[in-house]
């Protein structure tokens, strides 16, 4: 799975993968040396974080999951960030009216960093995608999707290659309890609430992104466009290098 965000994502037409209901907020601001801030708020009721969970253990989940809040500690988030130009600046979880909620805000040096901790904070300690800033060309640059050769996290043993079973091979309990998660998670599909936001230091000059307000590209997904909104959720924004610090990456 690439960072598709969340910021992080977001990150986001990931999270939409998962079945969608919950909240989930990102901002993301990169200023000229490509250093900036970002913030995250989470949001999901234990209904649905169990729904998604068991549609995961399923034959049919194709290894859906959820990070566990619980697990998300601010100390933990804190040292990984300090190896990696990212400083947590502001970190709370709790529950409020029933919903498990997350909201994080940081300070970070490049985009790479920004990326590694945001896999890890949204679950995908082993996966290596993140957003980068390239040279667009006649004094361009964009920010798109990447993939990154981040470490193993050290508390997670080399995952088992994936199989996808047939349909003889699907056990009829574990397809009967992934339908009836399915079920719920349509029943909450109302609760779906996911926006991404993402403003460049230079002036826009094409973006994928469905609305932009002056140097910010921004991405929406709830239930009335959740089926088409995920085709086009990985950010790709071209904008302009002039007066900017920001040293492109190399393909």
């Amino acid at each position: 799975m690439k960072f598709r965000f969340l910021t992080t994502m977001l990150l986001v037409a990931a999270v939409t993968a998962l079945g969608g209901c919950m909240q989930m907020h990102s901002s993301t601001v990169i200023n000229k040396d490509g250093s900036g801030t970002a913030s995250l708020t989470f949001s999901i009721s234990p209904a649905v974080a169990q729904a998604i969970k068991d549609m995961g253990d399923s034959d049919m989940g194709s290894g859906q999951s959820m990070p566990d809040f619980s697990d998300i500690k601010k100390d933990d988030l804190e040292k990984a960030g300090k190896k990696h130009g990212v400083k947590i600046t502001k970190f709370s979880r709790g529950e409020v009216d029933g919903r498990q909620t997350l909201n994080l805000e940081m300070a970070f040096k490049d985009l790479e960093g920004l990326s590694f901790i945001m896999n890890r904070t949204l679950g995908d300690k082993d996966q290596n995608g993140g957003l980068g800033i390239f040279d667009a060309g006649d004094g361009n640059l964009v920010l798109r999707t990447t993939e990154y050769d981040f470490p193993a996290a050290e508390d997670t043993e080399a995952a088992e290659e994936a199989t996808t079973p047939s349909a003889d091979d699907m056990d009829p309990a574990k397809m009967q309890k992934a339908m009836e998660a399915a079920g719920k998670l349509m029943s909450a599909i109302g609760e779906l609430d996911i926006r991404m936001e993402f403003t460049v230091p230079g002036d826009i000059v094409s973006t994928n992104a469905p609305t932009t307000e002056g140097r910010t590209c921004i991405w929406t997904v709830n239930s009335e466009n959740m089926m088409t909104a995920g085709q086009d959720m990985e950010p790709e924004i071209v904008f302009s290098g002039k007066g900017l610090k920001i040293k492109p990456m190399t393909e």
